[in-house]
């Protein structure tokens, strides 16, 4: 009942700001309210200068015909005016009832065709005891979040919601949630590998302090894993060690894969060029398994294979353009093009990937760490 009321006193707000310039009277004439006092003040004038003798009667009497004739026909314009004037508010003040009584209607029916006047409320309490079989994704977490603050000492609770957050986009959340179960659990290079991808997000892929520490654990833990020796290298170009990222760049190239591959090719070109030396030779890619496609293209003539992966970039942006939706072809659309020593083809992608995801923030986050990794800006 009183959401009721509330909407009826706003119904009413509404109404009053939108007539209430139609309801008021109109404007004087106050251009015609000058030329008559002007027209009175002239005939003071001849009268007072036939009594001083500087008109002849003739005159005088030849003037205050000619006057009196204009003071007439402007107070009868002035008359057809006010009575049009009036007529116009009229019709003005039955189109302002007229709205007053179609807007709250208007509103009412738009409501019970569109909104749900039926649907019960779900308080947060409610949605935290619902089954688990009907609740939501956010019901779920919400389920989770609330187990949490009751017993914060859960690590296994943090361990499970911190990906979760990560898939929603929620990076700062995640890594909260991955040094907490870090600290809880003790680390792996999971939670390590969680904890600085989530940051990095955060950050638009700059390599902080902590960062920085968790990726150098993780290369403890794991000595093969290429993602931190990529990203500590990424942070020694950050750091303005050009030299030594590039050495680094160029060491990781031998026997890198895909993504890292063509990553690590762009940030060594780059830091070639601040450095004004001359472009190295970029190591042969590891031989893929035998009967692949990657296969194939290996076996082409650099003719024929330049051509075949020119086709198929070509083919990866046209099915982009037909379905934009495509966050990771959007990213591998911007890799080759890079790759290619296509940049304002990729500057161009990047631009659309980022029209086309406008509004969301996970993804923007995701192009803008890819941005940053390859040289593109932030």
């Amino acid at each position: 009942m009183v959401l009721w009321l509330l909407f009826a006193v706003m119904a009413a707000a509404v109404v009053w700001a939108v007539t209430r310039p139609l309801l008021s009277p109109g404007a004087v004439d106050a251009t015609a309210d000058s030329e008559l006092a002007v027209y009175r003040d002239q005939l003071a004038e001849i009268e007072a200068e036939r009594t001083q003798g500087l008109l002849g009667g003739a005159e005088a009497e030849g003037a205050r015909i000619e006057l009196a004739r204009r003071l007439l026909r402007r107070a009868e314009e002035k008359r057809h005016a006010e009575a049009a004037r009036s007529a116009s508010s009229g019709r003005l003040r039955q189109l302002a009832i007229y709205s007053a009584a179609a807007l709250p209607v208007i509103g009412i029916a738009l409501y019970l065709g569109v909104g749900s006047p039926q649907l019960p409320s779900r308080p947060y309490a409610a949605r935290l005891d619902a089954p688990t079989e009907n609740a939501t994704a956010a019901d779920l977490v919400a389920k989770v979040e609330a187990h949490l603050r009751a017993n914060p000492e859960d690590g296994r609770g943090w361990d499970v919601l911190a990906p979760v957050y990560m898939r929603l986009g929620n990076f700062t959340q995640a890594a909260d949630a991955f040094q907490r179960a870090a600290r809880l659990l003790g680390e792996s290079p999971k939670r390590l590998a969680g904890f600085a991808r989530a940051l990095i997000m955060v950050q638009n892929g700059v390599v902080s302090e902590p960062v920085r520490q968790a990726y150098e654990r993780l290369k403890a833990l794991e000595p093969d894993n290429i993602e931190p020796q990529v990203w500590l290298a990424i942070g020694r170009e950050q750091d303005g060690d050009l030299k030594g990222a590039e050495a680094e760049y160029r060491r990781l190239l031998n026997g890198a894969q895909e993504p890292w591959r063509g990553l690590l090719v762009t940030r060594l070109q780059s830091a070639s060029e601040k450095l004004g030396t001359p472009m190295p030779e970029i190591p042969p890619a590891t031989a893929p398994a035998a009967g692949s496609a990657a296969d194939s293209i290996a076996a082409m003539s650099p003719a024929e294979r330049d051509k075949r992966i020119a086709e198929m970039v070509e083919g990866l942006s046209a099915r982009l353009k037909q379905n934009g939706n495509d966050l990771e072809g959007w990213m591998r659309l911007v890799r080759s093009y890079v790759v290619l020593g296509r940049r304002d083809d990729a500057v161009t992608a990047l631009s659309s990937a980022r029209g086309q995801f406008s509004g969301d923030d996970k993804s923007l986050a995701e192009l803008n760490v890819l941005a940053e990794s390859l040289g593109l800006g932030s």
